[in-house]
């Protein structure tokens, strides 16, 4: 039987890689192949995706009266679906970013800039208050907004207390049962995020909730993003073995660009905007795959 030549693994990887450095720079070069894949699922998840969303606003939300039209303009943003990324902080330029607040607890924080930065273009001008928000696919929940310069703003308690006295059953599925709540200062959370650790959090009617932003390894990548990874590689691997088994059926066409019995056949993924293509370099020949939802 014909043997297909392929690393479908890789094709894949280099793709991503690609992809990755478009948009995060240089940076990606010191990237270990190996790690690219959960690295592209981190940023996946650190990019807010531009969709239409509604705004849930907290009870105790407060807009200082001169804030109130740059932060009309940003829920107009939120609801017309346009770019939210721009207002975030100047330190996503890097995947390698540490941001504690939204690694421990998944939340944004908003700048309320309406113009643009005057040394980076692709962010707006930096604003001294702040808008926290948890942001899903849907809805923009607006918790309050803080001064970005006062000390312990983003390690505050208060923050998951707002959730859980307005959206419990968005934050439902992190919450502890049977153990005492953990009663950290400010400066002792900020220190414990500061070693890649994290720590649950409890209310005031001691209600504990673990990492809402989802488990982190020391090294701040989160385990969906590892689990990911893991997950569609497979699938990719699929993809090469579901080739094999059909390889022959193919044979009649790889005849007809030259193929003369040969052993083996080398082949390539592709990954378009209309799926995967198995792309057979010596025959100029392309094949689709179908890939399977992951499990």
């Amino acid at each position: 039987m014909v043997k297909l030549r392929a690393d479908f693994v890789a094709n894949w990887t280099a793709q991503i890689r690609h992809q990755l450095t478009l948009t995060w720079g240089n940076e990606i070069a010191n990237v270990k192949d190996r790690d690219i894949p959960m690295y592209w699922f981190e940023s996946l998840r650190r990019t807010i995706a531009q969709q239409p969303r509604n705004i849930r606003i907290a009870d105790d939300f407060h807009c200082p009266s001169k804030e109130e039209p740059r932060w009309k303009v940003l829920q107009k943003k939120v609801l017309n679906g346009k770019d939210l990324n721009p207002h975030r902080s100047t330190a996503h330029r890097s995947l390698f970013n540490s941001d504690g607040l939204l690694a421990e607890w998944g939340v944004h924080h908003f700048h309320l800039g309406i113009n643009p930065h005057p040394k980076l273009s692709s962010f707006v001008e930096r604003s001294g208050p702040i808008v926290f928000a948890l942001v899903d696919e849907r809805t923009f929940y607006a918790i309050n907004i803080y001064e970005h310069t006062d000390r312990g703003v983003f390690e505050r308690s208060r923050i998951i207390e707002s959730l859980h006295r307005n959206w419990p059953e968005v934050i439902s599925k992190y919450r502890l049962r049977g153990i005492a709540p953990e009663k950290l200062c400010e400066e002792a959370r900020r220190t414990v995020r500061k070693k890649g650790c994290q720590a649950p959090v409890g209310t005031a009617d001691e209600t504990v909730y673990v990492s809402i932003g989802g488990l982190t390894s020391p090294a701040g990548i989160k385990s969906e993003s590892v689990r990911d990874a893991d997950i569609w590689a497979c699938q990719i691997r699929s993809l090469q073995n579901e080739l094999q088994t059909q390889l022959c059926q193919l044979v009649p066409t790889l005849e007809q660009r030259g193929y003369t019995g040969e052993p083996e056949i080398e082949a390539e993924l592709k990954i378009t905007e209309d799926g995967y293509q198995a792309f057979f370099p010596k025959y100029r020949v392309r094949a689709t795959l179908l890939l399977a939802e992951p499990i």
